[in-house]
């Protein structure tokens, strides 16, 4: 059987003149082209990151940009509504409020919920009005809170004099 190569095989006979030198300049041949390879892919690494360098001071400058427009219409907006005469108190009250921020308040919902308190029962004990009242409570505010008229209250305070 035989490997194709003449005389024996692969290795088998005398070198011809020239060889070792043809070897010797392709390996540097070689050795400069993968040389050359590297510094091409060091080269298009620094450029490729150059580039996204560039790319990410853009888009930071974008949304700088896009910051500041969206402070200047928030403040153009608050400016139209102080400047707008309110419709009731409570307007003015929303108006003169800082801007609420949290998920419930981007949500758009209300913030302020009211609570179903028809089932509620407030204790009418005289010592509680008179406490309360000695704590500084006026008497308008403990019969809204009681749910009792004003002239209960002072009854109530006045039983303390007696």
């Amino acid at each position: 059987m035989t490997d194709g190569w003449p005389r024996g095989g692969r290795g088998a006979g005398p070198l011809l003149p020239g060889t070792a030198d043809r070897a010797a300049r392709r390996a540097e041949e070689r050795a400069s082209e993968r040389e050359q390879r590297a510094r091409d892919r060091l080269a298009g690494a620094e450029q490729r990151a150059e580039s996204r360098a560039a790319q990410r001071e853009a888009q930071s400058q974008e949304r700088e940009r896009a910051r500041e427009l969206r402070r200047a219409e928030e403040a153009q907006r608050i400016q139209a509504r102080l400047d707008a005469p309110p419709a009731n108190d409570e307007e003015a009250l929303k108006i003169a409020k800082r801007r609420s921020s949290g998920a419930r308040a981007r949500s758009g919902e209300e913030n302020k919920t009211q609570r179903d308190t028809r089932g509620y029962t407030t204790i009418q004990d005289p010592a509680r009005i008179r406490t309360l009242a000695a704590r500084g409570a006026s008497v308008t505010g403990l019969a809204a809170a009681f749910g009792i008229t004003v002239e209960q209250v002072e009854a109530a305070l006045r039983e303390e004099e007696a």
